[in-house]
């Protein structure tokens, strides 16, 4: 509960500036959504905020040590959650011309659960300068891999197949063209929530302790209807930081691209992408790394693991909208063998896919949705190089039904 106290007092000491300064060309506009929704999984299943934010099924419990013979999944329990609560409240301010740019500010919380405390998440908070051709934008905000999203009516948005990341970031946004159809963007990017698995589990101490930020580079052509782009990551982390060896830091690269395209036509909607790379765990993506073996003695190198993720949806309509997405993800190992790997499911999880189609109705305000999931993983053993074998599916079918309120 103090958790959420302290976010609320925080969204409104930072509106205290706004009264104060009303009479200097300071204006904000409020926005946010109420949702009450309710959804059935037929299998246990990784999940956030109370279940609203689902991921996929989690592995096969068949072991019973009073009876060896019993084989039967116990995670094979079907859960619901029946009007569970969720809000989203924001606010961008707008101020006075900076270096001649029109500046802004934005800031914003979900809280989410029907059970106390709850689950509070502080989602945007950030300045950013506005020129004609350019903008500057300093805080956490999307992450730039994360800027495409399926329209599904789930909140993960599409994950673990799509990018699921807000960080800390400085990035830069300059428009070529007559029409500003070319966007090139570059970024300098800092782990917050949304960080790597490690020896010590998920944090965000790994990247801290390089002292080096994650670094991005896209490009996004626009071309009437249709958007195509992609990216570049780099990342420079610290999984091991040997205090008995004079700070002694031992560091991890990784590097991973993104693809991405979006068509819209009167009532025609159609978008992908694709993320290939090393290490794409703070990206919500199911990889990591690991430490190397047969090195000698006191020797200490980590490698990726390499992953691919992808993800597609159509939808069609008007007030009256049809959509099904499809994602599939697949764990490539890292090509060398390792003593010990640091993974989401400890690289459990050799491939995941995803079939989600959803009706939604938008009258006024209110956003009237329900969606099916069909998510599964092949589970299996890890292999020295990283990659799974005996391999076996495990599937949970969701339904959600969600009434929204926004505005």
């Amino acid at each position: 509960m103090e958790i959420r106290k302290i976010a609320i007092l925080a969204l409104i000491v930072s509106l205290l500036p706004v009264s104060a300064n009303a009479q200097k060309n300071v204006s904000i506009d409020w926005y946010g959504f109420l949702a009450a929704q309710s959804w059935i999984n037929s299998h246990e299943s990784v999940a956030g905020a109370e279940g609203f934010l689902y991921l996929y099924p989690t592995d096969e419990n068949t072991v019973n040590p009073a009876d060896p013979t019993d084989k039967h999944d116990r995670n094979a329990i079907p859960q619901g959650s029946w009007f569970g609560t969720m809000a989203r409240l924001g606010f961008v301010l707008h101020g006075p011309d900076l270096f001649g740019a029109s500046s802004r500010a934005k800031a914003e919380l979900e809280f989410s659960g029907h059970s106390a405390p709850g689950s509070v998440l502080y989602r945007h908070a950030f300045i950013a300068l506005d020129w004609d051709r350019s903008t500057l934008t300093l805080g956490q905000t999307w992450h730039p891999m994360n800027d495409l999203f399926p329209s599904t009516v789930g909140i993960a948005i599409g994950s673990p197949f799509n990018a699921l990341n807000r960080s800390p970031q400085l990035r830069y946004e300059y428009y070529l063209g007559n029409e500003k159809d070319i966007k090139l963007t570059a970024a300098a990017i800092f782990q917050a929530a949304n960080a790597s698995v490690g020896p010590a589990g998920k944090g965000y101490s790994y990247a801290r302790n390089s002292g080096i930020p994650m670094f991005y580079a896209g490009v996004d052509f626009t071309f009437g209807d249709l958007k195509i782009g992609g990216g570049l990551e780099y990342q420079h982390i610290t999984p091991k930081v040997d205090v008995a060896d004079n700070n002694k830091k031992y560091y991890l690269d990784g590097l991973c691209g993104m693809i991405q395209a979006q068509y819209n036509k009167d009532k025609l909607a159609i978008k992908a992408k694709t993320l290939i790379g090393d290490n794409m765990s703070h990206l919500g993506i199911c990889s990591g790394f690991g430490l190397v073996d047969h090195l000698n003695p006191g020797e200490i190198r980590y490698a990726p693991l390499a992953a691919s993720s992808s993800w597609a949806q159509v939808q069609y309509g008007g007030s009256l909208k049809f959509g099904v997405m499809g994602g599939y993800m697949s764990n490539w190992g890292a090509g060398k063998d390792l003593s010990v790997i640091y993974a989401v499911e400890g690289s459990r999880i050799d491939k995941m896919w995803r079939v989600a189609p959803n009706v939604q109705y938008n009258v006024g305000n209110m956003n009237l949705g329900i969606e099916y999931e069909l998510t599964t993983v092949a589970y299996g053993t890890p292999k020295a190089n990283g990659t799974v074998t005996d391999t076996h599916d495990v599937s949970n079918n969701r339904l959600l039904l969600s009434v929204m309120y926004a505005f």
